[in-house]
């Protein structure tokens, strides 16, 4: 039992962990004033990085009035608590839903795109950018209607900042692009991220995994992603061609905003109308694996790196990588089951990987969190 559980800060009674990972912990409460559950989100103020990056969240979500970004009820400090009050969804988030249910189809993941490339349009216009964008981020009220949250890694663009260290590129590893290595956060690394998102929403998986944060970086770097036709056979043409120009490698040859790319999805949509389709059994869903961290030998590292082009190279030797490794979100990973059962999603702590280029090229070395493995949290729901 947490700590927190069945305690109360400021009207709000906590009465269940919902989730938890290194920055934060997320409960079920119940609030006294409005008869009414809501998720909160707590911080200790002795965590003082994190509590740097948790005001930049409850900035962001006050600040943002867009029907697809979760609102913020109310925040506040008590005692050594920071907390952040959400609307409680019980239908969870899409990651749980690619994960229980499979893919989506082509419209329904077009209904999807079309509200979340809306709602990071917007964040983009407010000149903010979200650094994070992945299914477990993704909140559904119902199979219709999504929402954009966590911003606890939201960057105003151009923004200089001690909360990112320098060298280090926050965000998780298998929606980062591959401009990362080189250079800071952009719309355009936003708009690649939310492109992963969509070859996820219409095939089950994101398209470059592996098992360790580096190896799978690498992936994003030189490989290109296998054809969503293959993966998922009743993806149209039109659709792929689509999916495939916005993970182009080069971010000068993607659609430049989010709203180009949920319209050229859309369009191609009315194009896949046109040509009959055959409805084919979806293929089975692919547990999420936790990233799994191992040190590579200098010798094999350094082997296997000359075979790379040499910018690429150097990319990688001068980048630190830190990596939110996280399954499912901190904040609102969470949904009900059938049975009245509230059971979290997995979470894991972050894990950094600093790459030590003082004499050429040298083993990444990785450093998890203590505890660094999944949490499932589950209880039953009870009334207030």
């Amino acid at each position: 039992m947490s700590e927190l559980e069945g305690t109360t800060l400021s009207h709000y009674r906590l009465k269940h962990l919902l989730g938890k990972g290194g920055m934060a912990e997320v409960y079920l409460a119940y609030d006294e004033h409005q008869d009414s559950d809501v998720a909160i989100k707590v911080v200790h103020r002795d965590q003082t990085e994190y509590v740097e990056r948790f005001q930049r969240e409850v900035t962001a979500m006050k600040a943002f009035t867009h029907g697809h970004i979760l609102p913020a009820l109310d925040s506040g400090q008590d005692g050594p608590w920071h907390y952040l009050v959400m609307p409680y969804l019980a239908q969870g988030t899409l990651h749980e839903r690619l994960k229980t249910q499979g893919p989506l189809t082509m419209e329904e993941a077009g209904v999807i795109l079309e509200q979340i490339a809306s709602a990071l349009q917007y964040a983009h216009e407010w000149g903010m950018l979200h650094r994070d964008i992945k299914s477990s981020n993704i909140l559904l009220r119902d199979e219709q209607y999504a929402y954009l949250a966590d911003f606890g890694l939201a960057k105003v663009v151009e923004e200089r900042s001690d909360i990112t260290r320098t060298g280090y590129v926050m965000g998780t590893v298998e929606y980062m692009a591959p401009e990362l290595a080189e250079g800071p956060a952009s719309t355009s690394s936003d708009i690649y991220a939310l492109s992963i998102l969509l070859y996820e929403m219409v095939t089950g998986n994101v398209p470059f995994r592996g098992g360790t944060s580096l190896g799978v970086y690498i992936k994003h770097q030189l490989e290109q992603p296998v054809r969503p036709s293959l993966v998922n056979p009743i993806l149209s043409s039109s659709v792929e061609q689509v999916i495939l120009r916005a993970l182009e490698k080069d971010p000068h040859k993607r659609l430049k905003t989010p709203r180009a790319l949920a319209q050229t999805y859309s369009q191609a949509l009315k194009v896949s109308a046109q040509s009959p389709t055959i409805p084919v059994l979806a293929p089975n869903m692919a547990e999420e694996a936790p990233t799994v961290v191992v040190r590579f030998s200098p010798k094999r590292l350094k082997s296997w790196l000359l075979y790379l082009p040499a910018s690429t190279r150097k990319a990688i030797a001068a980048i630190a990588i830190l990596v939110l490794l996280l399954t499912a979100s901190l904040s609102f990973g969470f949904f009900v089951f059938g049975n009245g059962q509230i059971s979290a999603v997995q979470a894991m702590r972050g894990a950094s990987a600093q790459f030590d280029t003082s004499s050429g090229i040298k083993s990444p070395q990785f450093t998890p969190t203590p505890q660094n493995t999944p949490t499932v949290v589950t209880s039953k729901s009870t009334p207030p």
